[in-house]
């Protein structure tokens, strides 16, 4: 569920994704006439599948596991006293009972904590053990492009355009256009 800090991220991706789409289309117009000729590649898939990208998810699938039963082995925990604590409310006194219960309160925030850094940890993992990945992909698909004679190639899983032959590109030109330029 998109949250108001992804909400941008979100817009700005599908915003991509349209404009990859509309630029896909009218590539497809242009090469049925000739001259534009457009790849396709799924580079999640490419990078999951190959070997390296295999053994990074392994490694990555290891670490998660720890840190999963670290952290369901403290949820249990903090469980075990809450239900404990319930038991016990009617024989504890009002400040024993108060007490008890703001450690766990203390407990179970430290817990969040604990949770939202082993989040944090994780996605910095992946994004370390991918990028070079990505990158390398990134870069064997330009040259796929430039070698099979596409003039540009989208990326399917996101929609985004990963190569583009620079004599399509006009960004100079409508610049210029905007600055009074003919």
């Amino acid at each position: 569920m998109p949250t108001f800090k992804t909400l941008p991220t979100l817009s700005l991706a599908a915003l991509v994704a349209f404009a990859a789409a509309w630029q896909a289309s009218d590539a497809l117009a242009q090469q049925a006439a000739g001259g534009f000729t457009v790849g396709v590649v799924d580079l999640r898939k490419a990078i999951g599948d190959s070997k390296q990208g295999k053994a990074a998810s392994s490694k990555l699938d290891t670490k998660y596991q720890s840190l999963k039963r670290t952290l369901e082995a403290k949820q249990a925990e903090l469980e075990k006293k809450e239900e404990d604590l319930r038991k016990q409310a009617a024989t504890l006194s009002q400040e024993a009972r108060e007490r008890r219960s703001q450690e766990l309160m203390r407990e179970v925030q430290q817990f969040q904590e604990q949770t939202r850094k082993s989040t944090e940890e994780m996605q910095k993992a992946f994004e370390e053990a991918m990028a070079p990945l990505a990158e390398r992909a990134e870069k064997i698909t330009a040259e796929i492009a430039r070698s099979k004679g596409f003039s540009m190639v989208i990326d399917s899983a996101s929609g985004g355009v990963l190569f583009v032959d620079p004599a399509y590109i006009i960004t100079d030109e409508v610049t210029r256009r905007l600055d009074g330029g003919k």
